[in-house]
């Protein structure tokens, strides 16, 4: 998984309603929290952004009937509901809970008079605007520069943003005025070498593991579907053909590509291929008729916007897929820091929720660094226990990661003996660390193993979702802190607790790199690879093998997951064991339905596919 130990970053607010728009003179009001020198201690190397650079910023619109978006995102996903299967187009989306065309017709010519660029989406929620910074200081009233922040570059501006009072009315925030990035790789690489695709090490491992190979090969092989991925890196297409080539599946007419956003000052991402290639080689494989349309945007705060925004805009990808995310706490920290805006989880959630109206199911990876967060800094030693943005949203599958059965030495004295599946932990190399600390040292790929495992936990974003209310082990749990600030523990002690929050992960399936699979990438040619990461595409590969066989779109999966997997004929195997069980802190929760470390468990996804309705 890529984890935005990132970041995201913006201004924003306006919190009125709207009028007519006035001219020049009118009176400006503030939207945005107001930049706090005192609060940025860390600026360094302070310059002024060159005029004629092109920036982009997304300007987000308020919401009709915000609670009755919430309600309908429920409704149509569950099985009891007179609403359900009553999915909405993005027009009647629009029509709905959007902004009117009138509003956003204003608005565009607004922005276009001042010389910029201005697109509006089609949810009647969004508006890109683009220009060069000369023009967007002056319509906006900001001042841009950059400088360095924590080790990393940022787009920041002293001035909040104002506009005219009756321009700002139907504004609900300015996001790109402000733009800091931290991009990190937390794709895992198995301490194997390999040379080329084996039966044991592609996906088709994954159809069997889970019972999912008689879908493959009946017919389900997600015809007439489309998979779309949203990445923040390129499409290595020529790596992506080979591998499919490889695993004997087509490729000719099925690799998409969608360009979404605008420009930024600067980017502290990598290119992310590996990444892009990770996840379209495994949909691809696994729903070998399927298309996969890849959604690319700029690693930003204005990138997730744009790039969700476009899928759901278009409508064809009836399952997407996300291996990217962040700490809870650096948006904490952001919002802290006045260089987020507090809205900028509602604003995800509310385009998710779109997402899960019109039918289509989200799968976003849970994240490879177990219930432990990451630091806006990075200075710190030992990461507290946070989840994982998106991943933590109620309108997402959160996919999680386990480890398969599995006997291997790596180097002297360092094996591993995994009995049964289990919740993907480092501390199944834990013994052979305590016992030969230095082989670790000689092998840095498997220290990295030491602190790697899925991601799960217990939001503070937001609330318990109706669906997963009165589950036995949500909002419950048992734990052992195994990693402390100088390195793993020694046998540590289960407690237990209870914090009430959306509870992630929803599923699992074999995320372990030492179990996982076969990726190639133009630069590094085959490599075996694990994370989170891998699972969330074949979860949204298996959405379009079940979907090429449905009249409707399956939608939303978790609030039929919750309600089958308290039936006789729950389509899981739960892995709740509180031994030998747990992503580094969670464990399971013997004889519960869920536990934060494995989520419901493993698929059975020939059972799945007859119960789903």
């Amino acid at each position: 998984m890529k984890k935005m130990g990132l970041i995201v970053t913006s201004l924003v607010v306006g919190l009125i309603c709207f009028g007519g728009i006035q001219g020049q003179a009118a009176k400006l009001v503030t939207v945005a929290t107001p930049y706090r020198q005192s609060r940025l201690q860390h600026l360094y190397h302070v310059k002024k952004v060159a005029k004629k650079k092109t920036v982009s910023l997304d300007i987000v619109l308020k919401p009709r009937q915000t609670k009755t978006l919430s309600q309908l995102a429920l409704a149509v996903n569950t099985t009891d509901s007179q609403s359900f299967k009553g999915y909405l187009t993005p027009q009647q989306f629009r029509a709905k809970f959007g902004q009117s065309s009138a509003t956003t017709s204003r608005l565009t010519r607004y922005f276009r008079a001042r010389h910029l660029q201005a697109t509006a989406a089609n949810n009647g929620l969004l508006i890109r605007v683009k220009g060069h910074v000369a023009t967007i200081n002056k319509a906006f009233a900001v001042n841009l520069k950059t400088a360095r922040y924590h080790g990393k570059k940022i787009q920041f501006s002293k001035q909040a943003p104002r506009l005219p009072k009756q321009v700002a009315q139907p504004i609900r925030a300015v996001v790109g005025v402000t733009n800091l990035m931290i991009a990190k790789s937390l794709t895992t690489k198995s301490p194997a070498q390999v040379k080329h695709l084996t039966a044991k090490r592609s996906p088709t491992k994954f159809l069997k593991q889970y019972h999912a190979s008689n879908l493959a090969t009946s017919g389900q092989q997600g015809a007439g579907q489309t998979v779309g991925i949203i990445s923040f890196g390129h499409v290595p297409t020529a790596a992506i053909k080979h591998f499919w080539r490889q695993a004997g599946v087509p490729t000719t007419g099925r690799l998409e590509t969608k360009t979404t956003g605008g420009a930024t000052v600067m980017d502290n991402g990598d290119d992310s291929d590996d990444e892009t290639a990770l996840d379209a080689e495994q949909a691809g494989t696994i729903a070998p008729r399927a298309k996969v349309r890849v959604y690319t945007a700029k690693f930003s705060d204005i990138g997730w916007l744009d790039a969700f925004t476009t899928a759901f805009a278009e409508n064809r990808a009836s399952s997407l897929s996300l291996s990217w995310g962040l700490s809870e706490n650096i948006l904490r920290d952001l919002n802290r820091d006045h260089l987020l805006t507090p809205l900028y989880g509602d604003i995800m959630n509310t385009l998710l929720a779109q997402g899960a109206i019109q039918g289509i199911s989200t799968f976003v990876a849970s994240g490879d660094t177990g219930a432990y967060g990451q630091n806006l800094s990075e200075s710190s030693a030992m990461p507290g226990i946070e989840a994982d943005f998106p991943a933590d949203s109620p309108w997402v599958t959160a996919t999680g990661g386990s480890t398969l059965p599995i006997k291997k030495t790596f180097a002297p004295g360092i094996s591993v003996n995994v009995t049964r599946e289990r919740t993907w932990g480092g501390d199944i190399f834990f013994k052979g660390y305590h016992q030969h600390p230095l082989q670790f040292i000689k092998h840095p790929i498997l220290l990295e193993e030491l602190t790697a495992a899925s991601g799960g936990g217990i939001s503070r974003l937001y609330g318990t979702p109706k669906y997963q209310q009165g589950v036995a082990g949500v909002n419950t749990y048992n734990a052992r802190k195994y990693l402390t600030a100088v390195g793993p523990k020694s046998g540590p002690k289960l407690i237990h607790g209870y914090r009430s929050g959306r509870n992630y992960p929803d599923v699992v399936a074999n995320a372990d790199p030492i179990t996982g699979y076969d990726i190639y990438s133009k630069n590094s040619g085959w490599e075996l690879m694990g994370g989170t990461s891998a699972v969330a595409p074949q979860f949204a590969a298996m959405a379009a093998v079940m979907n090429s066989d449905r009249s409707q779109r399956m939608g939303l999966w978790n609030p039929q997951l919750y309600a089958l997997a308290q039936t006789d004929h729950s389509p899981f195997t739960r892995l709740d064991a509180a031994t030998n069980n747990g992503n580094l802190y969670y464990v399971g929760q013997p004889g519960k339905v869920y536990n934060q470390a494995a989520g419901l468990g493993t698929v059975n996804f020939e059972k799945l596919a007859r119960s789903y309705q």
